[in-house]
């Protein structure tokens, strides 16, 4: 397959996943995340694609070709997708074919996503990453957008929350949240936005969601982005033309305005105050590890009994554990466990090990933030997105 063919299909998948959510699929009558329905509804058709068009380029090239196109990542991929198999195969022993689609939209699409744009030339990463770039800045948009009028652009069915939490186009307010904070420092050079701009939208937007863990490891991953560069700025300043350091002046101080106004005038000053202290959402994300003192030995290795997964609400008052390792470990033991944790983060520790600041922290606030709550054992493209933005990242970088 042409390199241009496969930048068509990847910009396709891109964009189908930030729009058919969810809630959109819901609404549209395909049962995705609700109860019922075809088994086949329950993998997104981003899925299909991905299946589909290796499954082609694989009839055309073989095995050989494309894999070495993976270049020094060839044998985390291998191990990451082997890993993942072998969880997949255990859950549908245990479980059946219930509850385990995510495994294939959460955690196989990221990994299809980087077998396929490991095979375009440079100049289509270029313009898949800046299409992530816009569409995360389109996302963080209809968030605060959303907060401001108090009402969300698709229809939702969680009603859990006390206050108001923008969905915006990727699905649950949180789901939503880790992806922006994660993404953000790959991304906010990639648009014809100036960087500061990009960065006070998906400030703004993080409040919109409702994320309180993202806000704080958001600003902690964009000190570590910052940091490096402040004694250069102190010692030796920074070359610029006049017109330039006007125009960066005057965007400051419009960018300032523009906060505080909204800060000041919208629901998302309130938002911040009320995020101020440890509410029952926060006291859910302690209450989980509870789960885990009612775990046997062979619990442990092997995961909970239906018994105990059908009743968790009865320790934690919630039927949801706001933790995915932990939900990983009642749901299939310690050692799939192992084996999930390596197929979701040994490529972007082997990308993020090169010398790129940027992939550090991103991969940092994902981690961090993922751990606030329960997106990765739900249909979520996170993984998809974040896999995509590092190795992407990576890859345009060492072309320079």
């Amino acid at each position: 397959m042409k390199s241009e063919n496969i930048y068509k299909i990847m910009f396709c998948v891109f964009l189908l996943s930030f729009i058919l959510g969810g809630y959109v699929l819901e609404n549209l009558g395909i049962q995705y995340v609700s109860d019922g329905g075809s088994p086949l509804g329950k993998i997104h058709i981003t899925s299909y694609i991905l299946f589909f068009c290796i499954g082609l380029l694989t009839l055309k090239k073989g095995l050989n070709k494309p894999l070495a196109n993976l270049k020094e990542l060839r044998g985390a991929w291998l191990v990451s997708t082997l890993s993942i198999s072998v969880v997949i195969f255990y859950g549908l022993f245990k479980f059946g074919t219930s509850g385990m689609a995510y495994l294939i939209d959460t955690i196989v699409a990221a990994l299809l996503a980087v077998y396929l744009l490991s095979q375009l030339k440079s100049e289509h990463k270029k313009k898949l990453l800046r299409l992530l770039a816009y569409l995360l800045f389109i996302n963080a948009v209809i968030a605060i957008l959303e907060f401001i009028l108090g009402k969300t652009l698709v229809d939702v069915s969680f009603s859990s929350f006390s206050h108001f939490r923008s969905t915006a186009l990727l699905t649950h307010p949180l789901n939503n949240a880790l992806i922006t904070a994660a993404l953000a420092p790959l991304l906010m050079n990639q648009t014809r936005f100036p960087a500061l701009l990009y960065f006070t939208v998906i400030f703004l937007a993080l409040f919109a969601f409702g994320g309180r863990a993202a806000v704080g490891v958001f600003l902690l991953g964009t000190f570590i982005l910052v940091a490096p560069k402040i004694p250069t700025f102190l010692t030796k300043g920074i070359k610029m033309t006049k017109m330039r350091f006007a125009a960066l002046q005057a965007l400051t101080f419009c960018a300032v305005i523009f906060t505080s106004l909204i800060i000041i005038f919208t629901p998302i000053g309130s938002r911040i105050l009320s995020k101020l202290h440890v509410d029952g959402s926060a006291q859910a994300r302690f209450d989980v590890f509870i789960i885990l003192e009612q775990l046997s030995p062979s619990e442990w290795v092997f995961g909970a009994s239906q018994e105990l997964i059908s009743n968790i609400a009865f320790y934690i008052e919630i039927d949801v554990i706001e933790n995915y390792l932990i939900g990983w470990v009642v749901s299939f033991g310690l050692i799939s466990t192992l084996l999930l944790i390596v197929s979701c983060y040994r490529l972007p520790f082997k990308l993020a090990s090169k010398d790129n600041i940027s992939l550090c922290a991103a991969l940092i606030i994902f981690f961090m933030v993922s751990l606030t709550n329960n997106a990765l054992t739900t249909k979520t493209p996170a993984l998809l997105f974040l896999f995509s933005a590092l190795y992407l990242h990576n890859s345009i970088g060492n072309k320079r």
